[in-house]
């Protein structure tokens, strides 16, 4: 071990401007080869915490005051799952989530590393290009030669679909923001990517997707449309989104489906009983309610990250919640997921850890808006799709989309609004 820490200390003294390039080649090949190389998302995030790792060496600037909240910030609300797994009692459980908990721990060197290379944010954007294609693929064989129900990619509808929806608009972005410089060809190739990603979302299904998909448009269409085209622009947003659903079978059904399933749980007398808690979208929102019970009862610190199936049986067994549930282990939505985990101080980690990024990205709108728009389109989308699922902060894959995305788009933003303010 302790030759291969010196093999890389000199690769990494030594070789500079190589470190670059293989920051930039890892964070070309993340949108591309993160969905079609099942693990890859998870290596690439881990293989730059390495460097990052045996970066922190090299002599770098100092952290700006934003910056350092930002990573106390990330280390709050890991902090609070340390706090909230002894309080409750530390098993096997929480040391299964200690690896995806690390992550915001290691949101230090990753973020001290890519804050030296300005054209990240180029990178990604130029990835997410090319991966519309591959996602577009991916979903292709999965419906139209698998035959399967969704597209699934190597991992779920549930990944493949927020996914495409991030590409999409990443893509979008470059137009709207390169439209006059862009040769016709180029234009093409961009659109045709930008139609890919969307069209994957599309064909996996994911009601998170196509939520994330409207809310996102629409806020989209708020930073670029003039004050004089923005009804035009909203109204021609929900036509597309009503032709998504209207010609997408598979949205249709999701979205009819979910209508009818609410209306049905919401019209039940008992939801401890009636059969409308038991169906795909009744069961997620008997859960929910189940992490309210839960939240009221446990509302500082929670029952511990992985408790909710086991602490949910307790109130089964109480005739409070559907039986149900009892199979599910956690809420399906990040922020009552949060809460009930570890508690209101838990909340309002995430909370800042979602928001005080953005609160930047508004204040600093006028001055860098090209990194503002990214970064807020970044947390827009993934705000949405955490509503309907609690990936986000638990699962690795996901978790490294979350945080590298914030990671680029913040740092590229504070470098940005340094030299506005410098010049």
């Amino acid at each position: 071990m302790e030759t291969i820490n010196n093999w890389l200390n000199k690769i990494l003294l030594a070789y500079p401007d190589k470190i670059e390039r293989i920051v930039y080649f890892f964070i070309f090949l993340f949108p591309i080869a993160g969905m079609s190389v099942r693990h890859w998302i998870t290596n690439i995030f881990n293989l730059l915490v390495l460097i990052g790792l045996f970066s922190l060496r090299k002599p770098r600037k100092p952290l700006l005051k934003e910056e350092k909240i930002f990573l106390w910030i990330c280390v709050a609300y890991f902090s609070m799952f340390i706090i909230s797994s002894f309080a409750n009692g530390w098993e096997q459980t929480q040391t299964y989530y200690l690896g995806t908990e690390l992550r915001f721990l290691m949101v230090i060197p990753l973020y001290i590393l890519l804050r030296r290379y300005p054209d990240c944010i180029v990178w990604l954007l130029r990835g997410a290009i090319i991966g519309s294609f591959f996602l577009f693929a991916q979903a292709y064989y999965d419906v139209y030669i698998m035959e399967r129900y969704t597209a699934l990619g190597v991992y779920s509808k549930n990944i493949i679909g927020p996914m495409g929806i991030l590409i999409g608009f990443w893509s979008l972005y470059f137009i709207c923001n390169n439209f006059k410089h862009l040769k016709s060809y180029v234009l093409f190739f961009i659109l045709s990517s930008t139609f890919a990603a969307f069209t994957t979302a599309a064909l996996s299904g994911s009601r998170g997707s196509y939520l994330g998909f409207i809310v996102t448009a629409l806020a989209f269409v708020m930073f670029f449309s003039r004050p004089r085209w923005m009804f035009a622009s909203i109204a021609v947003t929900i036509i597309v989104g009503l032709a998504f659903y209207i010609n997408t079978g598979i949205v249709k059904r999701g979205v009819d489906q979910a209508i009818t399933e609410v209306s049905r749980y919401i019209q039940a007398k008992d939801h401890i009983t009636d059969e409308s808690s038991n169906t795909s979208v009744g069961i997620r929102l008997e859960m929910m309610r189940a992490g309210f019970i839960i939240i009221q009862d446990n509302p500082f610190i929670g029952i511990g990250p992985g408790n909710y199936s086991k602490i949910s049986q307790d109130y089964i067994n109480d005739g409070q919640i559907n039986s149900n549930i009892a199979r599910f282990s956690h809420p399906h939505n990040t922020f009552i997921e949060v809460t009930s985990a570890k508690g209101i101080l838990g909340l309002i980690t995430v909370l800042l850890l979602f928001y005080y990024p953005a609160y930047i990205f508004i204040k600093d709108y006028k001055i860098c808006k090209s990194t503002s728009i990214l970064g807020l389109i970044h947390i827009i989308a993934i705000s949405t799709f955490s509503l309907t699922d609690h990936s986000v902060v638990l699962m690795n894959n996901y978790t490294s989309i979350l945080l590298l995305g914030i990671i680029i788009f913040f740092s590229s933003h504070i470098r940005s609004c340094k030299q506005y303010r410098v010049k």
